[in-house]
């Protein structure tokens, strides 16, 4: 399966949709929304969105039924890159082979597009109908990118020390900075598709699954990470134990979940054999 061709329509709803709602470049004021366009729209697998609707479909709903909040997530995760690399933090120079936001905009405003870009997910999130799912999908949502998600893992990874760092401090660091957005996405297409009890904790599990799966192939193939406690192959295990597990908790689905097992068995082909590339996140 070639990713882009098998989402292509996912991925062309996706990118229609952050066009419109993202404000117009020569809409005043003008630095702020260059910025927010370009920390969108300079590319990447555009995973999240796509898992979301993929989860929708999965669940009895239709993929563009996900598509606010597929997009809404995928405004917050461009936001956490775009601060993600501020010098304060992991002080990166370059995204996906461009200069990330604040060298090509300045601190300043980059800190501020970050900030343009989580409002107005929850802008995109207020247009949900009825509002009972809005509210559904906003505290879904909201809880995996705070403190106790996303953000959180971002300040543990901060204060981690890697000489005293384990296994379990890992973990922790990696289900929260980049999974709990991953298992939201999942559960958020569910939401979005009304799902039932049973099919949002089988998303749920999926997601929790898959978004661990993620950050250690992130690690494989940055050569970073995990690799300094554990062995590549030791990795590579865990990646195909956890993919196991997610395709085994979406089997109930049967062919209404074959996106999410394409999506799964993509990750599986990302693990890298030799040579360590930079992942397209």
């Amino acid at each position: 399966m070639k990713y882009e061709s098998y989402f292509k329509e996912e991925l062309a709803r996706i990118e229609r949709m952050l066009e419109d709602i993202l404000p117009a470049a020569g809409q005043p004021p003008l630095p702020i929304h260059e910025a927010m366009r370009y920390a969108v729209l300079s590319g990447g697998k555009r995973f999240r969105p796509v898992l979301a609707m993929a989860a929708s479909e999965a669940a009895g709903g239709e993929p563009a039924d996900a598509l606010e909040p597929a997009c809404a997530i995928e405004l917050i995760h461009a936001y956490s890159l775009a601060h993600d690399d501020l010098p304060a933090l992991d002080n990166d120079d370059l995204r996906r082979g461009k200069p990330t936001c604040h060298r090509r905009f300045g601190e300043a405003v980059a800190i501020l597009a970050g900030d343009g870009l989580l409002t107005l997910a929850f802008q995109v999130l207020s247009q949900v109908k009825p509002y009972s799912k809005a509210a559904m999908l906003a505290a879904e949502i909201s809880t995996s990118a705070g403190t106790y998600g996303m953000i959180g893992g971002q300040v543990a990874d901060l204060t981690a020390s890697p000489v005293t760092l384990t296994l379990p401090m890992a973990d922790y660091i990696s289900i929260h900075k980049t999974g709990k957005l991953i298992k939201a996405s999942a559960v958020s297409g569910g939401l979005a598709a009304g799902a039932s009890r049973d099919a949002l904790t089988r998303l749920n599990r999926y997601g929790e699954a898959l978004g661990l799966a993620f950050q250690f192939v992130d690690d494989l193939v940055d050569g970073d990470g995990y690799l300094k406690l554990l062995k590549a192959s030791e990795i590579r295990q865990k990646v195909r134990d956890l993919i196991a597990v997610a395709k085994r908790e979406i089997k109930i689905f049967g062919r209404r979940g074959q996106k999410l097992q394409a999506l799964a068995d993509d990750l599986l082909k990302r693990i890298p054999r030799g040579k360590h590339v930079a992942m397209d996140r």
